[in-house]
């Protein structure tokens, strides 16, 4: 966790581990000594770069310097670092020969592009989002601000933005602005409860899937399959928008009967493929191989005759490319200087999240429940109802807090009260819950005030280039 205010150095000076360590708490030595032994497994080792963004507005920052650590080892394509998933489509071409099946993309002809301008401008200052998921929050921007304009409804699937987004108070603003909203989902959720239609959609035991792409080393499918017989009048949320299309006279985009048909297309009606994929569940095609390791590459070349010929080295570096402008590893974006003036390399920059007497408020995941969707299910409500405050000990003791004993979290955009958990396994600094507990509507009985919600104490803030709203903010801390 990075503090408040921590200058750099001069430029003119190198950073030493001793600035690192007045950011990072841990001792210089030990920055030292972890970065000799890395040095020294180069390139068999990896930073892990993590899959948040959400921590500070600099996520985007931190993230990207991970990244910079495995290039500066070379651990590219090697053992032990970081490689690119061998997708059947290149395997094949790297061979030389049809080793695993291509599966097809069953799709729609001449399928009309939307008129209308993405509400979230990922064509520009967030283009380096992941376009398929957008950022979120700018629903709300659209809705009570009509930026960049007004929307008037909301049809949802298996998401839940009243535990998940910033700013409760702002998401129910918004939905009651909404004319209409429309929620997908396997249970009521605290969304749920605000919408004008409930889609009930099947559990994941409960249906059947498309065959997916898993491919790693080599190339790989699996397949979801139902497993036990649909409780109630649930049907999977592919059926349920495939028949909300038909009844709309929109049945010419659906050109498939069922999940079945679907997944003989995928196939390419290869009977005897779709059938050892459904036996077997996940199925994996040739070799293991990595670009850069001269054994594999070795063993890969001699398991297919017509492979393509290996560089001087023994590898197949040359064809490792990438999606910059010179198709190498670049760790400078002029894509990103223009999006966000300053941040086109990577740099430290102060982080302030909090006022000097707040302490960290931060929020994390529980195996009992999935994410922020299951505390109104009887058997895992039973398992876990609440989510007590962790405080650490010497933090406790200066607020007069005991284990166990009642207190209040205050933001700049709310209040919660729930219980204090002391433990030594958070900073003194900080405060930590799980995700998803507190549910503000009646009609979630297993779960209406059952502890703190998250959401309702992190303000509504969005972090440049990466356009992800900040889970991390400042609270203040008093015993009830």
């Amino acid at each position: 966790m990075w503090k408040v205010s921590t200058p750099l150095p001069p430029k003119s000076k190198p950073i030493p581990p001793e600035w690192a360590e007045t950011i990072s708490d841990v001792p210089a030595k030990d920055i030292r000594r972890i970065a000799h032994e890395y040095a020294a497994k180069a390139p068999h080792a990896v930073v892990d770069f993590g899959h948040r963004a959400t921590f500070t507005t600099e996520e985007f920052e931190m993230r990207r310097a991970l990244y910079a650590a495995n290039v500066l080892i070379g651990n590219i394509e090697r053992k032990g670092g970081i490689y690119i998933g061998q997708k059947p489509g290149d395997y094949n071409k790297l061979a030389g020969e049809a080793v695993a099946p291509v599966l097809a993309k069953p799709g729609v002809k001449d399928m009309p592009k939307p008129a209308a301008k993405r509400i979230d401008q990922v064509e520009e200052q967030y283009a380096m989002m992941w376009t398929s998921g957008g950022v979120y929050q700018t629903i709300l921007d659209a809705t009570l601000s009509a930026v960049p304009y007004q929307l008037h409804g909301w049809v949802m699937s298996r998401t839940n933005p009243m535990q998940t987004m910033t700013d409760r108070a702002r998401v129910v603003e918004a939905m009651k602005k909404l004319d209409f909203i429309a929620v997908c989902d396997v249970y009521i959720s605290e969304t749920a409860a605000y919408a004008d239609v409930i889609l009930p959609e099947s559990t994941y035991l409960e249906r059947d899937e498309e065959i997916a792409d898993k491919s790693g080393k080599n190339p790989a499918y699996y397949v979801r399959q139902r497993a036990v017989e649909t409780l109630g009048n649930t049907k999977p949320s592919w059926q349920i928008f495939k028949d909300i299309g038909h009844k709309l006279g929109l049945g010419e985009f659906y050109p498939w009967e069922n999940m079945e048909t679907l997944q003989m297309l995928q196939v390419n009606r290869d009977t005897d493929l779709l059938r050892r994929i459904k036996d077997e569940g996940f199925v994996s095609f040739g070799k293991p191989i990595m670009l850069r390791e001269p054994k594999m590459v070795a063993e890969f070349t001699k398991a297919y005759a017509n492979a393509k010929p290996v560089d001087e080295d023994g590898t197949y570096g040359s064809l490792l490319t990438f999606k910059t402008p010179s198709g190498k590893i670049e760790l400078t974006s002029a894509k990103v200087e223009t999006m966000a003036p300053g941040r086109g390399v990577i740099k430290f920059r102060e982080v302030h999240l909090k006022k000097a007497d707040e302490l960290y408020f931060i929020q994390g995941k529980v195996a009992v429940h999935t994410n922020g969707a299951t505390h109104n299910v009887p058997m895992l409500a039973n398992l876990m109802s609440d989510n007590a405050i962790w405080v650490h000990p010497v933090t406790a003791g200066k607020l007069g807090i005991s284990n166990g004993d009642p207190i209040r979290l205050t933001s700049s955009v709310g209040t919660e009260e729930g219980h204090a958990l002391v433990t030594p396994g958070i900073r003194q600094d900080t405060v930590f819950a799980y995700m998803g507990f507190g549910s503000k509507n009646k009609e979630l009985v297993r779960a209406t005030g059952k502890g703190i919600h998250c959401g309702n104490l992190l303000p509504h803030q969005t972090a440049p280039v990466c356009g992800m709203t900040v889970h991390t903010t400042g609270v203040t801390l008093a015993k009830r």
